[in-house]
């Protein structure tokens, strides 16, 4: 998103934490908090110190002289909604979650989940509504923002920039067929889901990549799993590439997976649980929860080559054409003109 607003000529300053990993692109500015000595969390959810972080976003968003702030996600976009209070620039908040559905999925135990899903619904009804204007990532989450008080909604997809897509050398694995799913483990993605329907496929590996830990499915008794473990986009798209279907069993979904677009673009058929699902070329809708359907429909790409071929083309074709950030950012710049002051 940086990108492709930075590239229709708009000054991009990325704020954020003061740990990660990568180097920034050279067409916007990066600004970090300070940074918290040991830490370097980098996984989704709650922790103790990320409070501390987010009150020194909003001193990092007060030092930017900025005509909006767009905030993603509920840390950014308390953080934006105090800075907002000092120098009372225009936020637009992006939901890419409601807190109420994967606040309780961070927890263990049944009162642990009740008080964090009550605190959830708590923050849905009081943070998004305080925005100028709302983005959501599919049109299902509109009414949600607009039940949740939010007056101004807008759809805005993910997209992807095509370059990053574009040349991938696929990595090398033994004979297959292969089964992917690129993306965090943390519970809320439903991988019990896709374990269980690869036990129905023995015939076929799975390959899971993440920037994250693993180590918790490794023993999930796969008799063909493979576990890669890499931060690097370059390395991931070369794993995404070498298989021959995707699978993604998330079965809450009020944002956009963008680990679809990713496999789409890199024309991957991608069966998706439909609580996870959008209407796009490439894409194989299966109930939530349902293990057998789910390796049906893996099985029946991977037994109908001519299939998952016409099905991988047309998905490279769409998310190349209709997908991408250039696209994206014209409905944004939209949006950010309607949060002006006059």
């Amino acid at each position: 998103m940086a990108r492709g607003l930075a590239n229709r000529g708009h000054e991009v300053t990325v704020v954020c934490y003061g740990h990660g990993e990568g180097e920034p692109d050279p067409e916007y500015a990066i600004c970090r908090t300070p940074k918290v000595p040991g830490y370097n969390n980098l996984r989704a959810g709650p922790d103790w110190v990320k409070p501390l972080l987010d009150v020194a976003l909003v001193q990092r968003i007060v030092s930017i002289d900025a005509d909006v702030v767009h905030a993603h996600n509920y840390e950014a976009a308390l953080a934006a909604l105090m800075a907002k209070r000092i120098t009372g620039t225009p936020v637009v908040y992006n939901a890419h979650n409601t807190m109420g559905e994967e606040l309780p999925t961070y927890f263990d135990g049944r009162a642990l989940r009740s008080i964090a899903g009550r605190f959830g619904l708590w923050l849905d009804h009081s943070v998004p509504k305080l925005a100028d204007h709302a983005v959501v990532l599919n049109p299902n989450a509109v009414e949600t923002l607009e039940q949740l008080g939010c007056r101004h909604v807008s759809c805005v997809a993910p997209g992807v920039d095509a370059r990053e897509l574009d040349d991938v050398v696929p990595a090398d694995l033994p004979a297959g067929p292969w089964v992917v799913y690129a993306g965090n483990p943390d519970q809320y993605q439903d991988l019990d889901i896709l374990i269980e329907a690869m036990k129905l496929l023995p015939e076929a590996g799975l390959l899971m990549v993440s920037a994250s830990s693993l180590k918790e499915w490794s023993g999930c008794g796969l008799p063909r799993l493979k576990c890669v473990e890499t931060s690097d986009f370059h390395q991931v798209k070369r794993w995404i590439a070498a298989c021959d279907v995707a699978a993604i069993p998330r079965t809450v979904c009020s944002g956009f997976p963008i680990k679809l677009l990713n496999n789409l673009g890199l024309g991957i058929p991608t069966v998706v649980a439909e609580g996870s699902a959008s209407d796009l070329p490439g894409v194989v809708v299966v109930p939530n929860r349902n293990p057998q359907a789910m390796a049906d429909a893996l099985r029946a790409l991977i037994e109908q080559p001519p299939r998952r071929e016409s099905l991988g083309r047309a998905a490279h074709a769409h998310v190349r054409a209709a997908c991408t950030w250039d696209a994206r950012a014209r409905d944004l710049e939209a949006i950010y003109g309607s949060v002006l002051p006059v």
